[in-house]
């Protein structure tokens, strides 16, 4: 219940819930004892139809707010809302509470260039990611933030804001949104970061399909102004809890077309993490089985992708 619905409230049901009855009436309203004090004659006037009362013991008198703040002794305006939601058993609506403000970061100074950094580089190979397929998906955007310069890996969105990546943070440009590369295919891979997608391109698993990157699970809403369009979508989110709900309500959304993709590597926690164990292993140097093993896996993979097409593009 409102304000508004609240100061409609009869009077005489008010105090009738007080426990008071009228005792008598006049031309305009009815007579009881003040609920206010004790009184051996009513001087407590009610005027229904203009639903305000006069006490002329007192000399007080108002609406049904004055009257609450007169029993609950309280001059609070919400106070005396609450009061008469309580005597009346009624719910009543909280004020709006605006969220307490918490300053963004405030990017100066950014610049976008080609992805050269030796020790970003070596940051995503070491994660699995060659140069060739970094630098074709990646920028550099150097940065100033809280009065001191850096540097980062970028990953542009469909906004034109970047996920940042380096090897001491991860945070994003705003404006936070997905990215949507569009080839003109029926199938589309949905990624949960960036450097899965980086992974997926590493694996083969791209080849063909158009992709959304969610760049986080808080997009799935974003994601489903352009994946209804998609007769296939393949997603290869995480193992977790948050990937696990994000690809149950594009399930709800989208139905059978969803398919989960993550049972490919159900010992890891994502598909870098899949990614960065191959790597690992055939540095190590495998027997002729496991780099069989090994092969028979990726061909499974990619076994349902379709074939290579160009000229891919962000889709704004």
């Amino acid at each position: 219940m409102n304000i508004d619905e609240i100061r409609k409230i009869p009077l005489v049901e008010f105090l009738n819930q007080l426990g008071y009855q009228p005792t008598g009436r006049d031309s305009k309203g009815l007579w009881f004892y003040s609920p206010c004090r004790n009184e051996r004659k009513p001087s407590f006037h009610v005027n229904p139809r203009k639903n305000v009362w006069f006490d002329f013991g007192s000399g007080a008198g108002g609406d049904i707010f004055t009257l609450a703040g007169e029993l609950c002794n309280s001059g609070d305006f919400i106070r005396q809302a609450e009061y008469i939601a309580e005597k009346m058993k009624l719910p009543i609506a909280k004020p709006y509470k605006p969220a307490p403000f918490i300053e963004q970061p405030t990017f100066e100074n950014v610049a976008v260039s080609k992805l050269h950094s030796p020790a970003l580089l070596k940051y995503l190979a070491d994660r699995g990611i060659p140069r060739n397929i970094a630098q074709r998906w990646c920028v550099q955007v150097n940065y100033r933030l809280h009065g001191k310069d850096y540097y980062a890996i970028g990953f542009e969105n469909s906004a034109h804001g970047f996920e940042l990546r380096n090897p001491f943070y991860k945070g994003a440009y705003p404006p936070k949104h997905i990215t949507h590369i569009a080839n003109g295919n029926a199938r589309c891979n949905v990624f949960e970061g960036f450097i899965d997608f980086l992974s997926g391109e590493r694996l083969g698993l791209n080849d063909g399909c158009d992709t959304v990157v969610l760049n986080s699970v808080s997009n799935v809403g974003k994601a489903l102004t352009v994946l209804p369009d998609y007769s296939v979508i393949a997603c290869y989110l995480d193992n977790d809890e948050a990937g696990r709900a994000a690809l149950a309500r594009l399930r709800r959304e989208m139905g059978d077309k969803v398919m989960d993709k993550s049972a490919l590597y159900p010992d890891h926690k994502d598909l870098n993490d899949f990614l960065c164990q191959r790597v690992q292993s055939q540095a190590k140097g495998l027997s002729y089985a496991e780099r069989s093993q090994e092969r028979r896996e990726t061909q499974y993979l990619v076994a349902t992708q379709p074939k290579i097409t160009n000229n891919s593009k962000i889709k704004l």
